[in-house]
C-alpha cells in the first residue's frame, strides 16, 4: 500500500522530489508487484492450514509464477484444483 502511495505522489506532484520518486517507482514497480503477489500466497496458505483446512504449498501464485493482479486472482481461484 505504501508503494502505491509513493506512485501516486510521483504521478501527481509537481515538486522536485516527485521526479526522483517517479524514477525509483518505475525502476522497482515490476519487482514490487511480483513480491506482493507471491507473498500473498505464502501468507494465506499457512493461515488456511492453521485454521485446519488443506493448504497448498507452494501456493498457486508461486507455481504459476504470476506477475500481474489478474494472474494472481486466477492462481488463487485455481487453488481448489491444487488441493
Amino acid at each position: 500500500m505504501n508503494w502505491e502511495l509513493i506512485g501516486h505522489v510521483a504521478e501527481h506532484s509537481s515538486c522536485d522530489a516527485a521526479k526522483v520518486l517517479k524514477e525509483a517507482y518505475d525502476a522497482v514497480e515490476q519487482d514490487e508487484d511480483h513480491h506482493l503477489y507471491h507473498t500473498t500466497g505464502w501468507t494465506r496458505e499457512p493461515w488456511i492450514d492453521a485454521l485446519g483446512f488443506p493448504a497448498v504449498v507452494p501456493p498457486p501464485e508461486e507455481v504459476k509464477k504470476v506477475e500481474t493482479a489478474i494472474g494472481a486472482a486466477r492462481a488463487e481461484h485455481a487453488r481448489g484444483d491444487m488441493i
